[in-house]
């Protein structure tokens, strides 16, 4: 049970932000320990190097005031004056052969090298060398010094000193990593924890949305930019859903209604039918009515999700906009006559289009359709068509009712109809479609309603895409 709870807790993003946190402080610390400890070891060496040389200057110019023999008297002092362990001084020929000496008993056997071979052969004034001694835990520095062509100065310390105070710099280190460390740790286990509330809320307030509390939000405010950014974002997407629902509950309700109508009716032809005896044709002739309704409505629902999924594919190919706007017009004015509508159409000789046929086609015919449903007898629709230097448009404009404002902003969305006795044909499919199909082929669709009366529907295509040639 310890072992599975550890294992547990070694995946949760808390245990890992507190090891990453220790574990960076820790390797930062080592890193600025070992800078301070070689620049305290170099600041060392170069006090050493230095203290040496002026001593070993100090001793030439002995050599050059008093002469031979008040170097030796110089060298017996330092002899009994200084601990032989910790340093020595010896004067020599460039051959070997030693003229004065303190005490190097403690240092084992002292070889010339090549510092004595490069100082005596005038190669070098000054060489400085590290020696290892015998028994001790610590080394020592050298310095061999030319005091004139035939002598030369070889004075050493050891690092005894230095070694110690370097030694009580890391073990103070060490016995110091261990409790900063263990506070670094309860830091970032601090932070970390933090921004883990903020990630639990957020987790927390999925979790009651899965349970149905659509209306629950993710506070943002007084927290981290990131967990801020988190919040506003999540709070989009759910404000984003709920609104999805909404449509998606309304839809359903338009579908229900939708589907209810058209199956009652043959249900009650069927009655009727049974009930009176009437002719079978007759019942059978609406019944085939209703079922194409419900057929085109079911076609053009599908229709709309695949062209927005991009299931369809499109078949672009050079067309004239103006003629099948023409023709549409043809198309639909014996039914503005029959309600008393003036159709007038504004249309340019020629509009290269590169597009969809049956698509622009479709558009076209169901705003023509959508502007004279809701014309009353005696109104007007107009139809023009305009270019620029950057876009195509197509404007519909008809002298209806209008429409409210508050329905403006639904008015493309699948099943709404302003018409909510829905007296009207249809089931408010089509300007859905006319706009799916419009942004298919890289356009876009708007609405304004007019100052007095009725609506303006424009369609526009990007030049660039839509021109294929004059």
């Amino acid at each position: 049970m310890f072992l599975k709870k550890i294992q547990q807790l070694n995946k949760t993003l808390l245990f890992r932000l507190t090891i990453l946190y220790a574990g960076i402080f820790a390797v930062s610390s080592l890193l600025i320990m070992s800078v301070f400890y070689y620049r305290i070891h170099s600041v060392t060496m170069s006090t050493m190097d230095r203290e040496l040389l002026e001593d070993a200057e100090d001793y030439a110019r002995l050599l050059e005031e008093g002469g031979i023999e008040s170097l030796k008297e110089k060298i017996a002092e330092e002899s009994s004056a200084e601990d032989p362990g910790e340093e020595f001084i010896r004067v020599l020929t460039p051959g070997g052969v030693v003229v004065a000496s303190t005490d190097t008993s403690d240092w084992g056997p002292l070889e010339t090298g090549s510092a004595l071979v490069r100082v005596g052969s005038g190669t070098a004034s000054h060489v400085f060398d590290i020696l290892t001694i015998p028994g001790q835990d610590f080394s020592a520095r050298m310095i061999s010094f030319t005091l004139e062509p035939a002598l030369v100065l070889q004075r050493g310390e050891t690092f005894e000193q230095a070694e110690d105070y370097l030694q009580i710099f890391r073990n103070w280190f060490l016995v110091l990593l261990i409790p900063v460390t263990a506070l670094a740790s309860l830091a970032g286990w601090f932070m970390a924890k933090r921004a883990i509330l903020d990630m639990e809320e957020v987790t927390r307030t999925a979790r009651e949305i899965s349970a149905g509390s659509f209306h629950r939000r993710v506070r943002g405010k007084d927290r981290f930019s990131e967990i801020e950014n988190l919040g506003d974002t999540f709070n989009s997407m759910l404000d984003r859903i709920e609104a999805l629902l909404r449509s998606m509950r309304e839809v359903n309700d338009n579908i229900a209604h939708d589907l209810r109508s058209p199956i009652s009716r043959i249900r009650g032809a069927a009655e009727m039918c049974l009930v009176s005896g009437n002719d079978y044709k007759t019942m059978a002739a609406s019944t085939i009515e209703e079922c194409d309704r419900l057929i085109e409505m079911i076609n053009t629902m599908l229709e709309i999700t695949e062209i927005q999924s991009g299931i369809t594919e499109l078949e672009f190919r050079e067309i004239d906009a103006a003629q099948i706007i023409l023709d549409a017009c043809e198309l639909f004015r014996p039914l503005a006559e029959s309600k008393k509508i003036i159709l007038t159409e504004d249309i340019p000789g020629r509009i290269p289009f590169h597009g969809d046929r049956k698509k622009f086609q479709r558009v076209v015919s169901n705003l023509m359709d959508n502007a004279i449903k809701y014309t009353p007898h005696g109104g007007t629709v107009t139809v023009s068509a305009a270019t620029d230097e950057n876009t195509i448009g197509i404007a519909f404009e008809d002298t209806g009712p209008g429409i409210s404002e508050a329905d403006l902003p639904h008015i493309f969305e699948r099943f709404y109809r302003c018409d909510r006795s829905r007296t009207n044909d249809g089931v408010g499919l089509g300007l859905s479609l006319a706009r799916a199909f419009t942004e298919a082929m890289k356009g876009r669709i708007s609405v304004t309603v007019n100052k007095g009366s009725g609506c303006r529907f424009v369609v526009t295509f990007p030049r660039e895409l839509a021109q294929s040639g004059k």
